[in-house]
């Protein structure tokens, strides 16, 4: 399982990153799990990682996440990956599944709903 998460708040990137190594198992975390900073550095990683599931934040530096969703879905065409949309802003919720989110994450991140959603059956 690859994963890609875009959070510019660098201790939750880091702790979500261990969290997700730790709860899947993942035997090699430095080639499939990335942590990015910026919108920039997370449309590399996933370029590159071709990941299952990705964690992206919506305020980041260098713009909104929610504004990439449609276009990571779009760029995936055929590929089973899921988009997991994190803020604290939960009024975005409705339009983050309408642009193809698979799950909305409330902030501050609560790690029994992240363990939740990784529990759903993969489609």
């Amino acid at each position: 399982m690859k994963i890609v998460i875009i959070e510019d708040e660098k201790d939750l990137g880091i702790l979500m990153r261990n969290f997700l190594v730790r709860q899947l198992n993942i035997k090699t975390p430095d080639t499939t799990v990335k942590v990015a900073s910026s919108l920039l550095e997370g449309m590399n990683c996933i370029k590159e990682l071709n990941p299952d599931w990705i964690f992206i934040d919506n305020n980041l530096p260098d713009g909104k996440g929610i504004n990439e969703i449609r276009h990571i879905k779009d760029d995936n065409t055929g590929r089973r990956i899921k988009i997991v949309m994190m803020s604290a802003m939960t009024n975005l919720r409705e339009e983050a599944y309408k642009e193809g989110a698979d799950y909305f994450l409330d902030k501050p991140i609560s790690f029994v709903e992240v363990r939740n959603i990784l529990n759903q059956p993969f489609s």
